[in-house]
């Protein structure tokens, strides 16, 4: 029996990856588990998940719920018909999660390029209401990419054996998209991996690292998690998740520079995605920069620097520093409208010099470090 080293992969496997990670992070997840017996760790980009974590995972408890099964617990929309509504496959499943402790074969998957499978022979019928043919049926269905695994993105053709297959309209030929076992199982943990925002949407922050992605939608979770933002802020979103990842953590400039950060967004439009040029992402991960920009927190200044138009935070700073030498009954209408402009938190109307001096200092960090990695 071996560990499993997960490698990054696209953002639905990706997405998977960090959703199963937050269900190892649940205390009442895995069975017999000890506080100090590791569960996964990270490794440079990859994340190791420990082998004797499938043996202890409680399936019945996590993915059935008053012994009904229900497509997985939580009855979504995303995993239909993964285990037949009967419950005949409820007992393959279970063998089959346990069975990922066991010794692996590798083998072809267009998901992860490194396919992990189980051995099918170990899955073995107990009792008269347990047969091969629930395996087989089981197995034929989650080989293949298809509305099991995903509503959204998986094809719905349906074969009489074997997996459903893409159509291709042009052609007029189809293909499936194979997955091994373990993606099979891990995908269907993706939609834990997405922060649910009050327009309907979903977001999930995409990198080429497994703790960056970890630690990055967990901070997403807690700073958007519960807040009203539009739909049309989700470069926003992903510029503060660096700025207050790099303010609360010693980020180092070689580690930004190896990322290609990307929020996925899913919304009844589809799915789409944003993304920030990497000069960009060093720039808002400077700590300095990150600090004064999460004090101001401003959407019109922090928009001003994603837009590269730091030197507009000149005229920014001193039009508020001569509002704020007035008294409030000297403020005129161009005034006040100067400030409803820039300034939505009262804490920065209040103190306006100081928040100028803050977006001043701002200015000077962006074109001093510009000058040095220019």
């Amino acid at each position: 029996m071996v560990d499993i080293t997960i490698y990054p992969s696209n953002w639905l496997y990706n997405a998977g990856v960090v959703g199963f990670l937050s269900c190892l992070d649940r205390d009442d997840y895995l069975q017999d588990h000890t506080d100090n017996e590791k569960k996964y760790s990270f490794e440079d980009n990859c994340v190791v998940i420990y082998n004797q974590v499938f043996s202890k995972i409680q399936v019945a408890s996590n993915y059935f719920e008053n012994g009904i099964v229900i497509n997985l617990k939580g009855n979504n929309q995303y995993y239909r018909n993964f285990i037949d509504a009967t419950g005949n496959q409820k007992w393959v499943f279970e063998k089959f999660v346990k069975a990922l402790s066991d010794n692996h074969n590798s083998g072809e998957c267009y998901l992860c390029n490194n396919g992990v499978y189980v051995k099918k022979e170990n899955i073995q019928p107990q009792n008269t209401n347990q047969t091969q043919e629930n395996i087989d049926k089981f197995f034929n269905k989650i080989e293949g990419l298809n509305m099991a695994h995903n509503s959204i993105l998986g094809p719905a053709l349906l074969e009489p054996s074997g997996p459903p297959k893409f159509p291709n309209a042009y052609w007029n030929l189809n293909d499936k998209f194979k997955i091994c076992h373990l993606c099979a199982f891990i995908i269907i943990h993706h939609h834990l991996a997405f922060t649910n925002l009050s327009d309907g949407s979903e977001i999930f922050i995409n990198a080429p690292s497994f703790e960056i992605m970890y630690q990055m939608n967990k901070l997403v979770k807690e700073l958007f998690g519960k807040e009203k933002l539009s739909g049309k802020q989700k470069r926003e979103i992903l510029a503060m998740s660096v700025i207050e990842y790099s303010r609360r953590l010693n980020v180092s400039l070689g580690m930004w520079n190896q990322m290609n950060l990307e929020i996925i967004v899913k919304s009844r439009e589809g799915i789409d995605t944003f993304s920030l040029p990497y000069q960009t992402v060093n720039l808002i991960s400077d700590r300095k920069i990150a600090s004064l920009l999460s004090q101001i927190g401003e959407f019109s200044i922090l928009n001003t620097v994603l837009n590269n138009e730091e030197y507009k935070l000149i005229d920014i700073g001193h039009k508020l520093i001569r509002i704020g030498l007035k008294s409030y009954q000297e403020w005129n209408k161009t005034d006040k409208n100067v400030l409803n402009s820039f300034l939505h938190r009262n804490s920065n109307k209040m103190n306006l010099v100081n928040t100028a001096q803050k977006i001043l200092e701002l200015y000077a960090n962006i074109n001093e470090r510009r000058k040095k990695y220019a």
